[in-house]
């Protein structure tokens, strides 16, 4: 007995899988360049706080500052890392690498969960911040 037309989940669209390919590989490479710049800023903040100021107002003011730089930059770092996953997989898919298969709808499922878990550390970061050393 031959199934509804209603029945029938709606299919993907036909992609160009080179070009799907070459966007995917583009933003993984964004990614690596992004996370590498971030790798730069960490170090510098690292070496800055690192190095006290004259004054004890000077330092206090410069660690405090430091510090929220720091854990920003750690906290952009992590989420470059997920969406740099995130687009290896979808590489993979199009790439037809076995094992690899990720759906339209499980990529999606992936950047919401993504996204909600960069906001919520982005919340606690803001909720909890560094304390200042002695």
């Amino acid at each position: 007995m031959p199934r509804s037309i209603k029945n029938q989940p709606a299919s993907r669209p036909p992609v160009d899988a080179l070009q799907y390919e070459k966007l995917a590989l583009s933003a993984f490479d964004l990614c690596d360049r992004q996370v590498g710049q971030l790798n730069t800023l960490i170090t510098l903040a690292s070496s800055i706080v690192r190095n006290p100021a004259f004054t004890s107002d000077e330092r206090k003011r410069r660690q405090t500052l430091l510090e929220l730089l720091l854990d920003t930059t750690e906290q952009y770092q992590q989420e470059l890392e997920c969406d740099r996953e995130l687009f290896q997989v979808i590489a993979l898919d199009a790439k037809g690498v076995p094992r690899s298969h990720l759906t339209a709808q499980h990529a999606a499922n992936l950047l919401a969960e993504a996204s909600q878990s960069a906001k919520a550390t982005s919340t606690a970061v803001q909720q909890h911040p560094s304390p200042a050393p002695h």
